[in-house]
């Protein structure tokens, strides 16, 4: 399948802790998905999009305290068209990224004063867009290179990169950094906004801390694209490589 995973089960769910339990669950869903183009897909996305959140501004998840079983049957046939939803994605073999996109732009305009839809918009129009969830989160710098010349960090001065949905940020080695960024289907942007870098001096006696945090963040700015290669993270651009794991791993 081309572009990111499962859309709503991969976000909804978790969101609103039913996940198990609402899989495979007593209620039957009596109309099955019937659709054959990608286009089609996204006019039920859209359709799904509009009815959790009015489904979710008219349910009181408190008093159902966790148990599915007193879960709304109108919630529940939502989450399993959701389900559905992904598996014809799979099987039609359809763009998930342009699907997804297409779906954050019909429903740009809707908004919720409800905590729980309002969470809901805002995973449609952030983290669900985005295919590279596994990239997310605390990395190490291992090795790289910057215009030709090789990057190794110092083990007792360690260069981290924390993945967030609009940024990248970390510890250069002597100082942090806080970067807005755009991470979309393998290509690494920067949109408008200033990087944020604290200004502590490398306390190194020959220097070599201080020039790696540099030739590190000078890199980074160039990067242009990534790839998850089993359990390493590589940053591509122009005269740049840049390879993390997991940070602690």
């Amino acid at each position: 399948m081309r572009g990111s995973g499962r859309i709503f089960l991969g976000v909804v769910l978790p969101l609103l802790l039913f996940a198990a339990s609402c899989t495979g669950s007593k209620f039957d869903f009596e109309q099955p998905l019937d659709v054959d183009t990608c286009d089609q897909l996204i006019e039920v996305g859209i359709e799904l999009v509009n009815d959790y959140v009015y489904t979710l501004e008219e349910t009181d998840l408190a008093a159902t305290e966790g148990d599915p079983e007193r879960l709304p049957t109108s919630l529940v046939s939502l989450n399993l068209r959701g389900e559905e939803l992904d598996a014809r994605i799979v099987e039609l073999d359809c763009d998930a990224v342009a699907i997804n996109q297409a779906i954050v732009d019909a429903t740009k305009g809707i908004e919720s004063d409800d905590p729980i839809a309002a969470a809901l918009l805002e995973s449609v129009r952030g983290g669900i867009v985005s295919p590279i969830l596994p990239t997310y989160g605390e990395w190490q710098l291992v090795s790289g290179a910057v215009a030709g010349e090789p990057l190794s960090p110092d083990p007792d001065h360690p260069i981290t990169l924390i993945v967030e949905r609009n940024a990248a940020s970390g510890f250069a080695g002597c100082n942090g950094y806080y970067y807005p960024a755009s991470f979309v289907d393998g290509v690494w942007s920067w949109p408008e906004g200033t990087p944020t870098t604290t200004e502590l001096a490398c306390e190194d006696a020959n220097g070599e801390v201080a020039a790696t945090e540099q030739a590190y963040l000078a890199g980074l700015r160039m990067v242009a694209g990534y790839e998850l290669i089993d359990a390493t993270l590589v940053l591509t651009g122009d005269g740049v490589e840049l390879r993390f794991v997991r940070d602690g791993g």
